[in-house]
């Protein structure tokens, strides 16, 4: 595969993500916790607070979709591995790793205050899983492109 086709190809699958999460916020969560609140009276006052956190958690997923799609960029413009590609992502394994943090804590919270319900365990857990993996991709590529970016360089300057 060419480098202008990676870089189509994952520019196209950025933008599906984009809107899956765009769905989740305001169609997909927004339901599911209607529905929860709707069958425990007692987590109806949960349920705005909840979903304001949720709306809040996405911010730092949008500004990690924001710098992989510039990774694409750079990868489209064959320079896949420089540094700025390697500081963009160990910007988004912290990104990733904040939103896992958030959901963790979010997930506490709601113990403390006995408001856990069994599909907020589940999703949490799957975010929380979901995140943890992101941050430690995100940080090896990260070390990874570093590491190719000053041979590269070393290379440059031999030549």
């Amino acid at each position: 595969m060419k480098q202008k086709e990676l870089s189509v190809w994952l520019r196209v699958i950025l933008a599906v993500g984009a809107l899956c999460v765009l769905f989740l916020a305001v169609v997909f969560v927004p339901s599911v916790g209607q529905d929860i609140a709707g069958a425990n009276p007692n987590l109806a006052p949960a349920y705005l607070p909840c979903l304001i956190f949720f709306w809040v958690t996405t911010v730092p997923v949008y500004a990690f979709i924001v710098l992989v799609w510039l990774i694409a960029v750079e990868i489209g413009r064959d320079n896949s591995f420089c540094r700025k590609n390697a500081g963009r992502l160990r910007a988004c394994s912290l990104l990733a790793l904040l939103d896992t943090v958030l959901y963790m804590l979010a997930g506490l919270v709601l113990a403390w205050f006995h408001l856990l319900h069994i599909t907020l365990i589940v999703g949490g857990v799957i975010l929380c899983a979901l995140g943890a993996a992101a941050s430690v991709s995100c940080a090896a590529l990260s070390h990874l492109t570093r590491k190719a970016a000053d041979m590269q360089s070393e290379n440059d300057l031999t030549i």
